[in-house]
């Protein structure tokens, strides 16, 4: 009799302990995320509105999403992403700067690793230049072109654990900044891209950075794009 309510007591425990553990980790899960377009009629508006600023400390939603985040961008194999490109309206945006990068590009002046910025915002670094440079968008998948950018800016953002920033940046890292956090600001390429400015669809812009490229990072290009179709 006692050994077997000591029992009953120990499956009744181990139990409880299966439900509890059940429910931690379905809730760990990492959260799916999907692209949405502008060409999709009930995604305009989320893509073409500012989107609301993130008050800290974060809450365990936006924490969930910034790892979703991170990890949809490592798996897209790109350099930037904005919460309305995953139809929150949150500014936040994660960037990632590889070693890859800098195989077709030569203003690639440092790899950065994935992170995160919280309400950023750009300012223009008095006497900038503004270069022309080949962009496309997860989010816009009828156009690309060469999009003009400032070549340095001063960034001002919020880290994950509610640290301010505030640097100047320039090169191939300042354009994926500004790319990202037009987004947040409700602005797409397609804002960006002036009738004067080389541009078509995605097809014909991937033919027009190839046929610019050495005959050396023509093949890079065709292995870089080999791995990403398969992704």
């Amino acid at each position: 009799m006692y050994f077997y309510f000591i029992e009953k007591i120990q499956i009744r425990r181990i139990s409880i302990y299966m439900i509890a553990l059940f429910f931690i980790l379905g809730n760990s899960s990492m959260m799916a995320l999907d692209i949405v377009t502008v060409e999709q009629p009930e995604c305009r508006q989320i893509l073409t509105t500012p989107a609301e600023r993130v008050q800290f400390p974060l809450i365990q939603e936006d924490k969930s999403l910034i790892a979703a985040m991170k990890n949809k961008l490592e798996g897209l194999g790109g350099v930037g992403l904005a919460a309305p490109q995953v139809n929150v309206s949150k500014q936040i945006i994660a960037v990632y700067i590889p070693d890859e990068a800098r195989l077709l590009r030569d203003n690639v002046n440092e790899l950065y690793p994935m992170h995160v910025m919280i309400n950023p915002y750009y300012e223009i670094v008095v006497g900038s230049a503004v270069t022309h440079d080949f962009e496309g968008c997860y989010s816009v998948s009828g156009k690309s072109g060469k999009v003009p950018r400032y070549e340095q800016i001063k960034v001002s953002y919020y880290d994950e654990m509610g640290q301010f920033h505030e640097q100047i940046e320039h090169g191939f890292y300042a354009r994926v900044l500004q790319h990202e956090i037009d987004h947040i600001h409700g602005l797409l390429i397609t804002d960006r891209l002036t009738p004067d400015c080389v541009q078509g669809t995605v097809d014909e812009m991937m033919r027009l950075r190839r046929a610019e490229l050495s005959a050396e990072k023509k093949v890079i290009f065709d292995q870089i794009m080999a791995r990403k179709a398969k992704k």
